[in-house]
């Protein structure tokens, strides 16, 4: 009798632990989807108006929108893990920065690349030349420093928080120097900037044969989005 009791006892105690375990997995479940929903629509993002895209032939037909740090900021963070290109340009139209997660690869390949030279004979090896002379030159404004933070998700907002807030620090043991950034210049002088998308297809990477013939890589084309932004003057004097 007495282990008939404890049994139940035990049988009882089985039910009451599922219970209480089934009804924590639910609440964490519901706790999950409240936070991903207040997450999703404190995004500003959702609310913006569709944009009509256009290639770089047809740019009558973009819209234009003006916009301040507060679109910009957020779209930096987010350029790597989305894919897509952030271009800025000062007053002046003249690009000082530029975030491309696919050049930043290309940049860093071409720096490790010694035969990469002015000399260069063949079209790849030309290419990661033109990378060097362009986004590996100090005291440039889109000078790359080596692009030591592609392909690692810290390193990539690191770089982000230094060229926003126009400071310095080490990347992957690089020194990256943003304090002199125009960017942080034109925001502190309460610039705004048009914003500005393109879209054009692309269809993979190219090279030549030995028999000259050109062959594309890739199994179908890619849509790469370019986002601009070009500062406005400012009302302030």
């Amino acid at each position: 009798m007495e282990d008939a009791v404890h049994a139940l006892m035990m049988a009882f105690a089985v039910i009451v632990f599922v219970i209480a375990f089934s009804i924590a997995i639910y609440m964490f479940t519901e706790i999950t989807s409240l936070a991903e929903t207040l997450t999703r629509y404190s995004d500003t993002t959702l609310y913006y108006d569709n944009i009509k895209y256009d290639d770089e032939n047809k740019n009558e037909n973009t819209e234009i929108r003006i916009v301040n740090a507060d679109t910009i900021i957020p779209t930096l963070y987010r350029y790597a893990d989305e894919e897509f290109c952030v271009k800025i340009y000062d007053t002046e139209n003249t690009l000082i920065q530029i975030f491309d997660l696919d050049l930043e690869g290309k940049v860093q390949s071409a720096i490790g690349d010694t035969n990469a030279e002015q000399n260069a004979t063949s079209f790849e090896l030309k290419q990661k030349y033109a990378f060097k002379k362009i986004y590996n030159v100090q005291g440039t404004p889109y000078y790359l420093f080596g692009a030591p933070w592609f392909g690692n998700k810290e390193n990539i907002k690191l770089r982000v928080d230094l060229f926003v807030n126009g400071k310095a620090g080490y990347i992957n043991n690089s020194y990256v120097d943003y304090s002199s950034n125009r960017f942080t210049t034109l925001l502190a002088d309460g610039n705004q900037f048009e914003e500005r998308f393109i879209n054009y297809s692309w269809s993979g990477q190219t090279f030549t044969t030995d028999e000259g013939d050109v062959l594309v890589t890739g199994n179908s084309p890619k849509d790469k989005i370019v986002i601009i932004y070009k500062a406005l003057q400012s009302n302030i004097t």
